[in-house]
């Protein structure tokens, strides 16, 4: 396996696989939304796109699934078997989907009545999806917490300031690919929910019966989910950069900061990145898909502006 992934033609290998599971997938979610006694209502045109939708998504989460594994080191660079936070996470994602079955859905009664299981897969396939991202940021909290202790003198390892340096910035691209991951996931599932609407909306379900505050309170939901996951790590890790600048960097016994000392300490700053905010890398991570999430949305919730 790992000699096919060294070819150059596994790009093209990752493409017609991803193409076969969205065609089968595609099919799959068509036979499941027409069954019992739905067919008319899933072979609609507003339907049918939703089932592509689905298919898309689903492919989607098994290549972030699969991107995202590494960032779960646990074993290596924390000396904590996988299982222990994986089981927390089990405990945590199955809270949230029992959250959201208990609350009910907006579709539970209306035609075809298979569409709810579908929404709940897909649920649960995103709950999947997220796991590599969420013990990632976990971990990350982990090697942070171990950093203050060596900058405490709490631990009997001495590190140099490379490696503390070195592991800072390794924790600043964990965080943005983790964050990354559940910007996509959630952005995904906004999309699929509006078109969900659009469908139930052209086939004759009233607009009281499906609001379109559900789709965006479904949204802002996992947003609010995934920001409580992040920024706790975020903030745990600029703490510990800011430290680091401080103690590479002490402010002069004098109090005369020189212009050398200002550069060095605005180089290491600018090289780890402190000078960003919570609010611009969640930005940056959210705003990429603003405008297609914007444009699919007015499409699918008419009248928002």
């Amino acid at each position: 396996m790992t000699r096919l992934r060294n070819h150059w033609l596994w790009p093209l290998v990752v493409s017609v696989l991803a193409l076969g599971a969205f065609a089968g997938l595609g099919l799959l979610t068509r036979t499941v939304l027409a069954s019992r006694g739905n067919r008319a209502l899933a072979d609609s045109g507003e339907f049918v796109v939703w089932s592509l939708l689905i298919a898309a998504s689903a492919v989607l989460f098994a290549f972030l699934f699969a991107h995202s594994v590494p960032l779960t080191a646990w074993l290596r660079l924390a000396g904590v078997a996988v299982w222990k936070p994986a089981l927390a996470y089990v405990v945590f994602a199955a809270i949230l989907f029992a959250f959201q079955w208990k609350i009910g859905s907006p579709i539970g009664d209306l035609k075809p009545t298979t569409a709810i299981g579908v929404s709940r897969t897909l649920l649960a396939l995103g709950l999947v999806a997220a796991a590599p991202a969420v013990l990632g940021l976990w971990l990350n909290h982990t090697r942070l917490r171990r950093i203050s202790r060596v900058l405490d003198g709490e631990t009997t390892e001495r590190e140099r300031a490379v490696d503390v340096l070195g592991e800072l910035l390794e924790c600043k691209r964990a965080n943005g690919s983790c964050l990354m991951v559940l910007a996509l996931i959630v952005s995904t599932a906004v999309i699929d929910a509006g078109a969900q609407r659009r469908a139930f909306l052209a086939t004759g379900t009233p607009k009281e019966a499906f609001p379109p505050e559900g789709v965006l309170l479904y949204g802002a939901l996992f947003t609010a989910i995934s920001l409580l996951l992040y920024v706790p790590v975020f903030l745990a890790w600029k703490a510990r950069c800011l430290r680091v600048v401080d103690e590479i960097y002490p402010l002069p016994a004098d109090a005369r900061p020189t212009e050398d000392w200002q550069a060095g300490r605005a180089r290491l700053t600018h090289l780890m990145g402190t000078d960003n905010t919570v609010g611009k890398t969640v930005t940056a991570a959210f705003g990429i898909l603003a405008p297609l999430l914007t444009g699919v949305l007015s499409v699918v919730l008419p009248g928002l502006k």
